[in-house]
This record gives C-alpha cells, sequence and structure tokens, in this order.
C-alpha cells in the first residue's frame, strides 16, 4: 500500500505546522507530502465567520522549496496547481526548478480549477469548465515539451512558444511525475492522464466510481499504448493517531491520502 499526504495549507496552516507534518509522514514511511494550491480556504463560505480572509492561504510552491531544504526522502508536490493561476511555462520552471532544489522529489499537479471565488477575488479569468479542460490539455503539452524537447516550440489556442531552450531540465528521467487531478464522473481528464501523466487523482469517490475510472483510464490507455497510470484516490485508513503524536498537530486542516476533517467542527482540528 502506497500512502501520501494531501496537505490543505489554505486553510490556516502556517509553514511551521506544515513541516512538522510532512517531516511526521516521512518518519512514517508515506510516500508524498502533497499540498493544495488555493489562494482562498475551499470550504463553505458560512464555515468562516469572519469570511474568506479569516485563514492564512500561502503559496504552496514557496513551502515546497523550504520543505526540500528540511527533508531528505519523501516527495513533494502540488495536489493541484490550477491552470487559470499561471502560463504553462512558468510552472516548468518552477517545478523543474524545485525537482533541483529538492534532488529529484518534484512531482506536479494540475487540474482545471474549480473555486470561483478565489479567481473572481484574485483577478484570475476562470472560463467555462470544458474551456478549462482544454487548458490542462494544452499546458500539459507544452510543459512536457519544454521539459524534453530543445528547442520546443507551441502553437495553440491559449499559448505560443518559439523555440524555447528551457532550463534546467529536470533531474529525474525522463521527467518529475506528472498527476492530473479531477472528478470520478470526468471523460476528457482522465484521457488526458493517460496520454500525458503518470496519475490521475479522484477525491473520495465510491467504490462504483473507483471502478468506473479505472475503466476509463485502461481504455486511453490502451489506445494511448500505455500501462494504466496509477491513481491516488481513497485508501484504507492510516493510523492518524501516529501521525498527529509524530507531527504534534492533528491532522490540522489536512486530508490524509483522501480521509477529509469535519469541514464543520474548525475548533476540533488541533
Amino acid at each position: 500500500m502506497r500512502l501520501c499526504l494531501s496537505i490543505e495549507i489554505q486553510e490556516g496552516m502556517s509553514y511551521a505546522e506544515t513541516l512538522r507534518m510532512t517531516r511526521a509522514g516521512e518518519e512514517l514511511g508515506y510516500e508524498a507530502a502533497l499540498l493544495a494550491e488555493h489562494y482562498y480556504p475551499t470550504g463553505r463560505l458560512d464555515l468562516y465567520g469572519g469570511g474568506f480572509g479569516e485563514r492564512v492561504a500561502a503559496d504552496a510552491w514557496i513551502y515546497l522549496a523550504a520543505l526540500a531544504r528540511e527533508t531528505s526522502r519523501i516527495r513533494l508536490g502540488t495536489l493541484v496547481s490550477p491552470v487559470t493561476f499561471r502560463h504553462p511555462s512558468v510552472l516548468a520552471k518552477m517545478a523543474a526548478t524545485l525537482d533541483h532544489v529538492s534532488d529529484g522529489r518534484a512531482e506536479l499537479g494540475i487540474g482545471a480549477g474549480w473555486h470561483e471565488h478565489e479567481h473572481n477575488a484574485y483577478g484570475f479569468d476562470f472560463p467555462v469548465a470544458g474551456r478549462r479542460v482544454d487548458l490542462v490539455e494544452e499546458q500539459l503539452q507544452v510543459i512536457t515539451g519544454l521539459w524534453s524537447q530543445d528547442p520546443f516550440s507551441h502553437s495553440g489556442k491559449a499559448y505560443q512558444l518559439s523555440d524555447a531552450h528551457f532550463t534546467p531540465k529536470p533531474v529525474q528521467w525522463p521527467r518529475p511525475t506528472i498527476l492530473v487531478g479531477g472528478g470520478s464522473k470526468a471523460e476528457r481528464l482522465p484521457r488526458l492522464a493517460a496520454r500525458y501523466a503518470d496519475e490521475y487523482v479522484t477525491n473520495m469517490p465510491s467504490v462504483e466510481q473507483v471502478r468506473a475510472t479505472r475503466e476509463r483510464l485502461d481504455r486511453a490507455c490502451e489506445s494511448n499504448g500505455r500501462d494504466r497510470p496509477r491513481r491516488r484516490g481513497n485508501r484504507p485508513r492510516p493510523d492518524l493517531r501516529e501521525l498527529r503524536r509524530a507531527s504534534g498537530n492533528a491532522a490540522a486542516a489536512c486530508h490524509v491520502d483522501g480521509i477529509t476533517p469535519p469541514r464543520r467542527r474548525f475548533s476540533g482540528w488541533r
């Protein structure tokens, strides 16, 4: 069984808390610590007495760079980076640089984005769902191209690159692990994972939804001549007591491999 930490730093987690939890996961043999990337907390607005601004939502990539220097084995990445937040050349550069800073432990999670409130508040475009999935596809094309070709050019609907000489190339060969995040009922996103990525990530699916997602991945991988990407989603519940003792924090604002603390009980998370 492979277990990973999915840490919801946007729910007010300080760097010290995030480091403590990540080190605890490393000591307990967790494979990766993957940080959510949001500019606002992600619960319902009525759950925050002071509004979305009452909880600190720090930058995930700055935390990851710091974690890379204070850990040695656990893999580090995002779960996931919305394609609406930045140009794919910037994201490719950030992930490749993290791969160097971490000595080859970087992972890159990509998703279409869903939190409309944070997009409106911070001035990010939030196109319709189908268009956001179009951006996922094009960003995957650009990122994998920059990491594998020199020079790399791309002419698409959203992005145009001309003879880009990308440096530094990632440490990992042929590239860092790429995760595509999407719902258990999604159709296009599993196909994109089968073509460009290594893992497909779903959040809290039912057993029936897992089976259906696996079938979609199998069909997509067969058509692309690939083995099925690994799927991270629900797992049997790990021993959270050991993690709490090691980290000193009772899963504060954190999903542990798909296990979500009840959002209605913020006071019980610490």
